[in-house]
């Protein structure tokens, strides 16, 4: 198996044609089928199932794919670190999280403090986005929340499977958000049945992801309007402008939303962990303790770094 084999298959899958990923690829669709026989071959497995109408990710092919994005990815950082800008003295650093204000602020002190060359990015994105980027490389660390339980969370247990180390950042209890015109936004607490009247935005998961990788930060909801979304953006405008309102966090920075979004406690039993991940096997940079730093300064985690 070769690196070049592997990005065949990835551009096959994403053109789902043989003929397509040829012509991206610059190379004649016989090469391309032969270089994707060999595999097949050598693994004893069928990677794709071919028909007139273009080809199919087989059920085998699909945890190959998994596998070669993983492979590429990690090719990819060696490659960077001795043929590329890390040569030359420049820093990379990427921290991949859920959509959260905080987070944002943080990379904004983080910012400012670096005074090397660098290349720096924040992403946010769907929770099984944070995980796979962890895992592939493509992020130093990711954010995310998720519900604790005696003995470990699910999320915890299934990172931990998975080799990725889970840090917690913070304990928090769930939090209504809201506009300050909104009817509620006097209320010094809030129960569920109080908000069941009123549209619940919630960020789209994809289909077929675990209930616990709802980012919204209740295990039970019973609002009769729910408004799904994929940017945090999209959420302000929505929060700012009509009587919608999300759960999270509670943590949400005037400097960011310049006082016009309340916090209010929700009346729930319900005890939620914000937490770091990373490989286990790379561990973190001194960039991304750097960034843990200021994240606790942000947040006033208290959290040991």
């Amino acid at each position: 198996m070769t690196i070049q084999q592997c990005r065949y298959v990835l551009a096959i899958a994403r053109s789902g044609s043989m003929n397509e990923a040829a012509k991206k690829l610059l190379v004649s669709q016989a090469s391309l089928s032969a270089a994707v026989r060999e595999l097949e071959d050598e693994f004893g497995i069928r990677i794709f199932d071919r028909s007139n109408k273009g080809v199919r990710v087989t059920k085998d092919g699909a945890e190959f794919i998994r596998y070669a994005r993983q492979l590429i990815a990690q090719y990819e950082v060696i490659t960077d670190r001795y043929h590329g800008d890390d040569r030359n003295g420049i820093r990379h650093f990427t921290v991949t999280a859920q959509h959260y204000d905080f987070a944002a602020e943080a990379f904004v002190s983080f910012l400012k403090k670096l005074q090397d060359d660098y290349s720096v990015s924040l992403k946010e994105a769907r929770t099984a986005q944070v995980i796979e980027d962890v895992l592939n490389l493509s992020s130093d660390m990711g954010i995310l929340a998720c519900l604790k339980e005696p003995g470990g969370s699910y999320m915890e247990r299934y990172l931990r499977r998975n080799g990725l180390e889970f840090r917690e950042l913070l304990e928090t209890r769930p939090h209504v958000f809201l506009g300050k015109q909104h009817p509620l936004a006097e209320k010094p607490s809030l129960r569920l049945e109080q908000l069941v009247d009123y549209p619940y935005v919630t960020y789209d998961q994809g289909e077929g992801g675990p209930m616990e990788f709802s980012e919204e930060l209740t295990e039970h909801h019973i609002s009769r309007k729910q408004v799904r979304i994929s940017d945090r953006a999209t959420l302000m405008n929505l929060l700012l402008s009509t009587d919608c309102y999300t759960v999270g966090t509670g943590i949400m920075t005037s400097a960011l939303n310049q006082g016009s979004v309340m916090s209010i406690p929700l009346e729930s039993t319900d005890v939620y962990a914000v937490a770091l991940i990373y490989r286990a096997d790379v561990g973190l940079s001194e960039d991304a303790e750097r960034f843990i730093r200021v994240l606790a300064d942000v947040t006033g985690s208290g959290i040991e770094v």
